[in-house]
C-alpha cells in the first residue's frame, strides 16, 4: 500500500527545517564520492550593470548547505513517505541561510521620493532549505521568514556602505516600507537533460524548471530553460543565487586531486507571472507607498560563468531583469557573485 503524507509528517518535515544540527540518515558509501557540506556567500549589487543604484540595489546571502544524507532524521522519516521520492536514488541535503536585500527608487537624493517610483524597503530573513537531486533533477523547497521595513536595517547598510566609499547617502529611507513580518515558501523542480560531447572531453547539457511561491513578500508561478558547457557538469545544478531568480540549491562537488579542475559557462532566461510583490504592491497589513503600474510578467535573461578547483567554487551571473512597473525607465541590470567552500 502506498504510503500518505498526513498532517504529522508534514510537521515533522517543518519541525526538521527549523534544526541546524544533523545527523547521518544513510549509510556510509565508500565507493560513492565525496559530497560534503558547502558554506556559500553570495553578493548581488547593480554596481556590475552600470552603478545605478536603483530598484533592486544589493543583495547579501551567506548560507550552509549539508552534506549529501547528512540530514535531520525527521527530514529523513518525512521524505521517505513521500511518493515522488525514491531515496534510494536521491540525495537529501538541508540548508540554513541569512539574507538581505535592498530597494531604492531611481532618485535617492531626494528627502521626498517621486510616489510614482519604487518605494524603499529592505528584507531580512532566515531561510532553510532542503533539496532532494538524483543524476539529473533537483526538487527544492525553501521557506523564509524575517520583516521588511525599518527594522531590517536597509538604511543603516546602505548609507554605512555609502560613506565607507565616500559616495553621498540615500536620502529617503524616512519614506520605506513599514515594518512587517514576511513569509515566503518557495518549491522548485530542475530537470537536466544530457547534450552531445564535444572535443576536448569538454560536456554540454540544458535543463527546465518550474517553480511557485506563496506568501505575503512574494507570490508568483515561475518557469525557464538554462544550458551549460564546459567541464565536470554533474559537479552541481547551478550556482547559488538569492531569490527570485535561476539557480541551484547552493551545493557542488568539490574536485578530487586526480580532477582537481572543473567549469562551465552558461546561460539561461526566467519567465515569472506575478501575482504579488510586496517591494512594489507595498505592505499587506498596514498602508504604505506602492506603485500603481506594477506589470503581471517579469524576465530575466542571464548568463555567467562557475569555476571550481578542489574545494573552492567561484560564480559569477550577468542578470537583465525586464521592468518591473510601468515608469520604471528601462530594464535593471545587476551582477552575482559567489564564493563557496565545501568542508
Amino acid at each position: 500500500m502506498q504510503a500518505r503524507f498526513t498532517p504529522i509528517q508534514a510537521a515533522a518535515l517543518v519541525a526538521a527545517f527549523l534544526h541546524v544540527p544533523t545527523a547521518n540518515a544513510q549509510a556510509d558509501q565508500p565507493t560513492a564520492p565525496p559530497k560534503p557540506a558547502v558554506v556559500s556567500f553570495s553578493t548581488e549589487n547593480d554596481f556590475f550593470g552600470g552603478g545605478t543604484d536603483r530598484n533592486y540595489s544589493n543583495g547579501l546571502r551567506i548560507e550552509r548547505v549539508s552534506g549529501a544524507d547528512n540530514v535531520h532524521p525527521g527530514l529523513k522519516w518525512v521524505a521517505d513517505r513521500l511518493p515522488w521520492l525514491d531515496l534510494d536514488r536521491t540525495e537529501l541535503r538541508q540548508g540554513f541561510a541569512l539574507s538581505h536585500a535592498i530597494f531604492t527608487p531611481e532618485d535617492i537624493q531626494s528627502f521626498t521620493p517621486d510616489p510614482t517610483d519604487r518605494p524603499y524597503a529592505a528584507w531580512l530573513a532566515l531561510s532553510s532549505t532542503v533539496a532532494a537531486s538524483s543524476d539529473n533533477t533537483q526538487d527544492t523547497l525553501q521557506v523564509n521568514l524575517g520583516v521588511v521595513g525599518p527594522s531590517a536595517a536597509g538604511e543603516f547598510v546602505q548609507n554605512t556602505w555609502h560613506e565607507i566609499i565616500g559616495v553621498a547617502t540615500a536620502k529617503g529611507w524616512d519614506h520605506q516600507l513599514k515594518d512587517e513580518p514576511g513569509i515566503e515558501i518557495i518549491a522548485q523542480r530542475m530537470q537536466m537533460f544530457d547534450g552531445p560531447d564535444l572535443p576536448l572531453g569538454i560536456e554540454t547539457d540544458f535543463g527546465a524548471h518550474l517553480g511557485v511561491a506563496l506568501g505575503n513578500v512574494r507570490t508568483y508561478g515561475s518557469t525557464g530553460l538554462t544550458a551549460r558547457i564546459g567541464w565536470d557538469l554533474n559537479s552541481s545544478f547551478g550556482p547559488p543565487r538569492i531569490r527570485p531568480a535561476l539557480s541551484g540549491a547552493g551545493e557542488f562537488v568539490p574536485g578530487t586531486p586526480e580532477d582537481p579542475l572543473g567549469g562551465y559557462f552558461f546561460v539561461g532566461v526566467d519567465g515569472r507571472a506575478v501575482a504579488r510583490d510586496m517591494f512594489l504592491d507595498g505592505n499587506l497589513w498596514r498602508d504604505g507607498p506602492s506603485v500603481e503600474d506594477r506589470r503581471p510578467i517579469v524576465g530575466d535573461l542571464q548568463a555567467g560563468v562557475a569555476m571550481h578547483y578542489r574545494s573552492v567554487q567561484l560564480a559569477f551571473t550577468f542578470v537583465n531583469r525586464t521592468e518591473e512597473f510601468i515608469r520604471q525607465d528601462g530594464p535593471q541590470r545587476f551582477g552575482a557573485l559567489s564564493i563557496s567552500i565545501s568542508r
